[in-house]
């Protein structure tokens, strides 16, 4: 699996895009649109797409968005990548009530861009 990541990090224009510090930010929005169609090409039932894909692993991934956005101290307008690329997905395959979870991903990248300081 190691050789499988080498080999893709090694293709020249990938060398060249991860130079840029925001690339990761990227990388984890393209990864939040692929599982849906993953996950519905794998027929995976809707249940388990909206709780376990959305609602868990897709939380968890916005809020280390919110978290290598401060990191890396991008501008806060990064912010709303995930969730309008998120919701640009959602629009031709998925239902509608799909992009609250657009607003949902907005708010739990806050949280993680408040890093320890939730409660202050």
């Amino acid at each position: 699996m190691r050789k499988i990541g080498d080999k893709i990090k090694n293709i020249p224009i990938i060398r060249k895009l991860n130079t840029y510090r925001w690339m990761p930010l990227v990388w984890w929005s393209i990864l939040v649109v692929i599982l849906p169609y993953v996950s519905s090409l794998l027929h995976v039932p809707i249940v388990w797409r909206e709780g376990l894909l959305f609602m868990i692993i897709d939380s968890i991934i916005a809020y280390h968005v919110g978290n290598l956005i401060l990191k890396l101290k991008l501008k806060r307008w990064w912010l709303l990548l995930l969730p309008i690329v998120f919701c640009l997905a959602m629009l031709p395959k998925f239902a509608l009530y799909n992009l609250m979870f657009g607003l949902i991903y907005l708010i739990i990248e806050a949280f993680g861009l408040m890093n320890k300081n939730i409660y202050r």
